[in-house]
């Protein structure tokens, strides 16, 4: 199903939203960098950034009257170009570039706090809010927009008030000469200072968020970005006049803007400044990581990042895996409080990100895909290739600045474009302009040559498990006894336990062989003495040219797959299915299809069981979230031609539900199966990825069989290593 935000953002607090987090990084954390760097001609810096980043803000505000998803910019661009790789590396840069300008103002934050409190260091600090906007964002959007809608009026008028009273005491003298240090350094100064801008994409990436966002989000980009250009140039130039930026060092640079507070007002203006400081780097971390939060969720959405990165908490209905994990990110980035650094790093690649987004305007307009009323970029298409050509060459003069940075540029875009070269394609996007909301099924052929493992334990249940196994290998079925042998034998008890086991697999194969006599095929049983069955079960498959492992479901112990069973559906390399039988008769079956990857492969599993009950008729369901006559239309259309590619009798059924899990209990009672198809590949609980099939198998009133479709690169045992390794550091 895919996933859906609520709307709850009006206008004003998507224009506090963009306003917040484009004024702090600017006044509170450059300032005195930028001063020190390119001297007075940082205020024209400041006007210049501001100028150049209001003309790519046409373009999104264009985007953002007929795409508005969560994802914002890189939503837009995938939308254009389809979901192929500029539409990725545009998400890519852009989420890191959020991510880095959120421990940028966590950085700020942590100078502020220890103004106020100096026994507590600068880091723990930053550390102390980047926890407390996590754990705020979790709980909710709605909380994070009333806390933006009162900081950033707060701090706003602080900063009006400061230019307004600070007039009185600026000296002209101390911004001559303006170009102090070389216009070069104003221009590398105009390029760090761009990423401080970002605030107005920031508020498009919460596009499903927003009410009535064809006209909130144009007008809360030009409002908010005329106010902020204001207000930063103003800042800038009083407080250069104040005290000459010739006297900044690198010990005090953080400090500065805070010291020309201290000049006009004494010690209370520098508490006033501080407190500010601390309203506007708490707003601009809160937006940034909204920002990168709901651009890795618009990427896993699309299938581009792992699928966990769009779980959304069923009470607060936020992404709460991909805030954790850009929490984690701007933790570690945090800690080095390198402001410089990080600085152009997110300058570089919100540039790279800016300037597909331009292209990705002159595109759209090309092809004519925008026929929706609503804002339009002005004197097109001078402007957006304008913009181009600025964000292409401030990009060089950024990267020119640092060595290390551009190594590390270099070193995340090289990441970015590795895991897109590695990860699996798909034959079709999801929902953008012109692409279908679910991907097209290309189901494979089913041939009669398909040899089904069966693992048989229990006397009383084998029965059911082997007819179905025969059914749909139509014969080519291999039973498969596992007798656990301990280390050591080491009493009579044990040694009991054994000689049982023994004894009850001579029963089972004997019921076997008689089975086989009934369907006139030879079938024997395998029964093997081990030490580790999961390997052993791994180790038979392969030998043996096995496609399917296929075990009956037993409810025995507090969890609903055993831990051995479980190991069998994470790590073996042929496909692996498990059922739940509650009856022999299967003329009514249920697939839920999401369109997944898992999906499609499971898809394959349906085709053969339909062949193998030709009387039974197929019912795909695809649940929604929201009650969309159009989007309905489409899944509808979709799910056609889902049929069409599976070949079988069938039909098609919709329905609306916020529980997908519930739903599908509550629609068992009218079916003798249900089939489904999950995700294990990185080793996290079904629960934990919106499709709880453990409450499913429990609660469901049919029979129910997951399939879990083997895929080369999910389950390369080598890259489970690495993830499983990274896992055990992450909380």
């Amino acid at each position: 199903m895919r996933k859906k935000l609520k709307r709850t953002l009006g206008l004003y607090s998507a224009t506090m939203m963009s306003v917040g987090s484009m004024v702090g990084g600017a006044i509170f954390v450059l300032a005195g960098t930028v001063f020190k760097m390119a001297g007075p001609s940082a205020t024209l810096a400041i006007l210049l950034a501001g100028i150049a980043t209001f003309l790519t803000s046409l373009s999104f505000a264009e985007f953002s009257t007929f795409i508005p998803e969560a994802g914002g910019g890189y939503s837009y661009v995938r939308a254009i170009f389809g979901n192929k790789f500029v539409g990725f590396f545009t998400g890519w840069s852009l989420w890191i570039a959020y991510t880095l300008s959120a421990a940028l103002f966590a950085i700020g934050f942590g100078t502020f706090f220890h103004y106020f409190i100096p026994f507590i260091p600068d880091t723990i600090g930053s550390v102390i809010l980047i926890f407390l906007i996590s754990f705020n964002q979790i709980k909710g959007i709605k909380n994070s927009a009333v806390l933006e809608n009162i900081i950033v009026t707060s701090y706003v008028s602080v900063l009006i008030a400061y230019m307004i009273y600070g007039m009185k005491f600026s000296n002209l003298t101390n911004v001559t000469p303006f170009f102090s240090h070389g216009t070069v350094a104003t221009f590398q100064a105009v390029s760090i200072l761009y990423m401080t801008y970002i605030g107005f994409d920031s508020v498009t990436t919460l596009g499903e968020e927003v009410k009535n966002p064809k006209k909130t989000l144009p007008l809360a980009i030009v409002i908010s970005m005329v106010i902020v250009l204001v207000v930063k140039t103003g800042v800038f130039f009083v407080g250069s006049s104040l005290i000459n930026v010739q006297s900044i060092t690198a010990q005090n640079a953080g400090s500065f803007m805070l010291n020309t507070a201290k000049f006009i007002s004494g010690p209370i203006g520098g508490y006033i400044f501080a407190g500010a400081g601390l309203l506007a780097t708490l707003s601009c971390m809160d937006t940034s990581l909204l920002a990168s939060s709901r651009t890795s969720f618009a990427l896993s959405r699309d299938k581009r990042l792992p699928y966990f990165f769009q779980s959304i908490n069923p009470k607060t209905q936020s992404p709460i895996f991909s805030i954790v994990i850009s929490t984690l990110i701007v933790f570690f980035a945090t800690i080095t409080q390198n402001v410089e650094q990080i600085s152009i790093i997110a300058s570089a690649l919100t540039l790279t990100g800016y300037a597909l987004i331009n292209l990705a305007l002159l595109y759209s307009r090309k092809r004519n895909l925008n026929t929706q009323k609503g804002f339009k970029v002005p004197l097109y298409p001078y402007i957006p290739v304008f913009a181009i050509v600025f964000n292409v060459l401030m990009f060089i003069v950024v990267i020119y600045t640092d060595k290390i940075a551009l190594g590390f540029v270099i070193a995340l875009s090289a990441i970015g474009i590795v895991y897109y070269l590695l990860s699996p394609k798909l034959k079709t996007a999801p929902k953008g302009i012109s692409n279908e909301p679910l991907p097209f099924l290309k189901a494979k052929n089913v041939s009669d040559n398909f040899k089904v493992l069966s693992v048989v334990e229990d006397e009383a249940g084998d029965q059911s498990l082997l007819n179905f196994a025969f059914d749909i290998s139509h014969g080519n079925v291999v039973p498969i006894g596992i007798v656990d042998v301990p280390d050591i034998v080491k009493d009579k008890d044990n040694y009991e336990i054994l000689r049982k086991s023994v004894e009850k697999f001579e029963r089972i194969r004997k019921y076997v062989s008689d089975f086989g006599n009934e369907k006139n095929t030879k079938i024997d049983l395998n029964v093997i003495l081990s030490k580790d069955r999961e390997k052993i079960v791994d180790k038979f498959a392969i030998e043996n040219k096995i496609d399917m492992i296929f075990m009956g479901w037993k409810e025995e112990s507090e969890k609903t797959f055993s831990k051995w069973e479980r190991k069998i559906l994470e790590k073996s390399p042929v496909d692996v299915g498990i059922m739940k039988f509650t009856g022999n008769q299967f003329k009514r079956i249920l697939f839920p299809y999401s369109g997944s990857v898992y999906s499609q492969m499971a898809a394959t599993a349906v085709k053969r069981i339909a062949n193998a009950y030709p009387d039974a008729k197929i019912t795909i369901l695809k649940i929604t979230s929201e009650d969309d006559e159009k989007e309905i239309e489409e899944y509808k259309k979709v799910l056609s031609d889902v049929l069409d590619s599976l070949k079988i009798n069938g039909e098609i059924l919709i329905e609306h539900s916020p529980s997908s899990w519930q739903k599908i209990v509550e629609l068992s009672k009218d079916y003798d199966l249900i089939v489904i198809g999950i995700s294990t590949d990185w080793n996290i609980g079904d629960s934990l990825l919106g499709l709880k099939t453990d409450l499913i198998f429990e609660q469901a009133q049919s029979s129910v069989l997951v399939v879990r479709a083997f895929h080369g690169a999910f389950h390369n045992q080598s890259i489970r290593k690495i993830f499983e390794f990274i896992k055990k550091f992450s909380p």
